[in-house]
């Protein structure tokens, strides 16, 4: 069964600026693109269309049309560039509507645009980003978008040479694993497994601690090296390139510093399966992350 990427458009250029990262997975994986566009009218604009006396029905076709010559377009230009390309509107709201269009033509990825100034974009009402990883059973690579980058178009691949893995220690961190192998392999990627090592000091109030600190900090480093060696040692025996890495500081922000410093392409990490992004420390890393960096994030939903 041929492999499918679901990638959700809006009819905007900030949303196109998923499909690079789409073109790049689906070349790789061999997979089919299949794009999306939920066709919906909100609840509170029936009340407008009542006093200007609009159909609902006459204005939904409309909708779909538009909607179904956009995507047409697209996916033309995809097939131009030899990539095996379809597309689908569906009615209601975008989230449940991109999640339920996965359900059904059971695609292995989707791969979507975030806006910049929020972390996760805001298609009409509330984060559709944002439930659409709390709620899809399969991965979700999220692509900040950018203003300035409206005008490079979207016709040039995502280069994938490096990809940063967060880890914890934890089997549900592990879990993005098998994801982020297979995008390696057939991406021809580089894994980076990272981790911040995480110190819990105690009796810190009695003024003692200053002298062991240091010693405390590397053995966690320590620690955590010997655990990131462990896990390399077992993704070389699967032939793949694997390197390890580790940085003091606060998580989110240590990820985004190490990405941008060392050209990584993707951040690949584990979200919790009953919130969608997963809390380490303190509020959810993935948020910040994506908030923070410029670089897109693959999203494993924890089981």
């Amino acid at each position: 069964m041929k492999t499918r990427v679901l990638v959700p458009l809006d009819g905007s250029t900030l949303a196109e600026q998923a499909l690079p990262c789409a073109v790049t997975l689906a070349q790789g994986l061999s997979a089919e693109v299949v794009l999306f566009r939920a066709v919906w009218i909100p609840p509170d604009a029936l009340g407008i269309l009542d006093r200007v006396a609009l159909e609902l029905s006459e204005l939904l076709d409309q909708l779909e049309a538009e909607a179904d010559q956009y995507l047409r377009e697209r996916v033309e230009q995809l097939r131009a560039m030899g990539l095996s390309a379809r597309h689908t509107t569906r009615c209601g709201p975008a989230a449940e509507s991109i999640v339920d269009c996965a359900r059904q033509i059971d695609v292995g990825h989707i791969v979507m645009s975030t806006h910049g100034y929020s972390g996760i974009r805001r298609w009409t009402h509330g984060s559709v980003a944002e439930r659409v990883v709390q709620t899809a059973r399969v991965p979700v690579l999220l692509v900040r978008a950018r203003e300035e980058g409206v005008a490079k178009g979207w016709q040039e691949p995502m280069l994938c040479r490096r990809i940063l893995v967060p880890l914890d220690g934890s089997d549900v961190a592990e879990q993005v694993l098998p994801t982020a192998t297979t995008f390696a392999e057939k991406l021809d990627s580089e894994l980076i497994l990272f981790q911040v090592p995480i110190v819990h000091v105690y009796g810190w109030m009695t003024g003692e601690w200053f002298v062991p600190i240091q010693g405390v900090l590397a053995t966690a480093e320590q620690d955590a090296q010997a655990y990131l060696s462990e896990v390399a040692r077992r993704l070389k025996e699967q032939g793949l390139r694997a390197t390890t890495a580790t940085m003091m500081g606060s998580v989110a922000e240590s990820i985004v510093d190490y990405a941008k410093a060392n050209s990584v392409d993707l951040v690949a990490m584990c979200t919790h399966g009953r919130t969608g992004l997963v809390r380490w420390t303190l509020g959810s890393v993935a948020d910040r992350v994506l908030r923070a960096g410029s670089t897109p994030i693959l999203l494993v939903r924890a089981q």
